[in-house]
């Protein structure tokens, strides 16, 4: 048995003899919570309390700041956004925004948010900003940003054939001579585009848009298919603005497709001599800086207007043929290389001038001028010229294989054609001197003027 006295707490009453040790423990806690008891009691006096009338002002306010007001500020805005004054205010800021950012004229009919990160504009059209002419047509535009950039879905788009070189303008110098330090993706879906002007209408499917800039470099990539044309893979157009250089280089390959050369004629204007169905399939690329450029084209030009192409030279032929570059490169206006083909299954050639190239030694034939028999106009068949640019000049050759000799010692060149079914070839020394075709040549493939873009005052967008 154990014995203690406890005198330190006066109003706890204890017997001082226990039996066990956790007894004695219990009620140490049971004094020690029993004497903090008045100091907590004098805690609470010492609280701040407010009158009634006090505690309810107070509630009052924190009720209408907390509460209320936030109501009301969410239902008139909810109720001004309606209104045609800040509808028409929207409208005119959005028209603005999209007008600066992309360099032309952007007006549309109407346009709604149905989220914070999205917009829809109807009916918008893009005119030239000096001429004032329409350059597309758009009935619906949905717009989403996410942490990548803006996605965009275009409806029905409608470009004008004639005003692509003022696009293309207008997305160089907004859009590709903009380096951004924080890239931002631009993505652009159509279903289908149309392009109209001229005497032929285009329809572009399954056309996407990518634009990638950083501050080194911008580069826009269009990949799309013809209408009536199935292939695997599309058909790409590239842009790669280098900010350091400012040097712009492009390139366009069509893949399988064959592109109706109107829609590269705003670019190279010279394509219409080619003729309103000529079509190309192949490779184009160029680059510019300043008022230098240079040109590469490597491909097939098909259902040629051969009256058009020779026009340069006197319009001596006339038909539908089909022109090959092999290799082809032009620089500042001088042509540095050339190798190609030019060839129709039927066609009509000028006998005069045939005379003209017969005099001058270039042609040979077994009878004596066989086109004469037609008079003015010389049927030719099988026309196959090939035609590769040396030192010297152009240098011609026939690309059709020659008959049968009757005899061991006559032998033939290849041919160039058949008039009125009889064999044409051309003299092995046929060369025609470069500033004959160089003029026409380089007027063709020389890309359309490309000013140099306004700088832009930060750099940034």
């Amino acid at each position: 048995m154990h014995s203690i006295r406890i005198d330190y707490f006066p109003r706890l009453i204890l017997r001082t003899d226990f039996d066990n040790r956790s007894d004695v423990q219990f009620r140490i806690l049971a004094a020690i919570s029993s004497n903090l008891a008045p100091v907590q009691s004098q805690l609470r006096k010492k609280q701040l309390r407010f009158h009634e009338s006090t505690q309810r002002a107070l509630c009052r306010m924190a009720f209408f700041w907390l509460a209320l007001m936030p109501v009301l500020a969410v239902a008139s805005y909810s109720l001004i956004r309606i209104t045609p004054w800040y509808i028409s205010n929207e409208k005119i800021a959005w028209q603005r925004r999209l007008s600066e950012n992309l360099g032309v004229d952007v007006q549309f009919k109407s346009i709604e948010f149905p989220s914070p990160n999205q917009f829809r504009a109807y009916d918008l059209i893009c005119c030239n900003p000096e001429t004032g002419r329409e350059i597309l047509t758009v009935s619906q535009v949905n717009a989403t940003m996410d942490r990548g950039g803006w996605m965009v879905e275009v409806g029905k788009p409608v470009l004008n054939g004639m005003q692509i070189q003022t696009a293309i303008q207008a997305l160089h110098d907004r859009l590709l001579c903009r380096p951004q330090s924080s890239a931002s993706l631009l993505g652009i879906t159509m279903s289908e585009l149309l392009v109209s002007g001229g005497s032929r209408k285009t329809k572009l499917q399954d056309v996407k848009v990518a634009l990638s800039p950083t501050e080194t470099s911008s580069i826009l990539r269009v990949t799309y298919s013809l209408e009536g044309q199935k292939f695997a893979a599309p058909a790409m157009f590239t842009a790669n603005r280098e900010h350091v250089s400012e040097t712009t280089r492009w390139s366009l390959k069509s893949g399988e497709f064959l592109i109706p050369c109107q829609l590269l004629s705003e670019r190279f204007p010279a394509l219409e001599h080619l003729g309103s169905q000529a079509t190309f399939r192949g490779s184009i690329d160029w680059w510019q800086k300043n008022h230098r450029w240079e040109t590469s084209v490597r491909g097939e030009f098909q259902s040629v207007d051969l009256g058009s192409l020779s026009e340069p030279f006197g319009r001596p032929l006339e038909g539908v043929g089909q022109l090959i570059l092999l290799n082809s490169g032009i620089s500042d206006g001088q042509v540095r290389q050339l190798e190609g083909s030019l060839s129709s299954s039927k066609c009509i050639a000028d006998s005069s001038w045939l005379d003209d190239t017969y005099d001058n030694g270039n042609l040979q034939t077994m009878d004596d001028r066989p086109w004469r028999e037609n008079g003015l106009h010389a049927a030719m068949n099988r026309l196959a010229i090939g035609f590769a640019m040396e030192a010297s000049g152009l240098v011609l050759k026939g690309n059709t294989p020659p008959p049968r000799p009757e005899t061991p010692d006559q032998q033939w060149p290849m041919l160039a054609a058949y008039a009125n079914n009889k064999p044409i070839a051309f003299s092995p020394s046929t060369i025609i001197p470069l500033q004959t075709f160089s003029t026409a040549l380089a007027s063709l493939l020389k890309p359309t003027a490309e000013p140099e873009p306004a700088r832009v005052a930060d750099g940034r967008r």
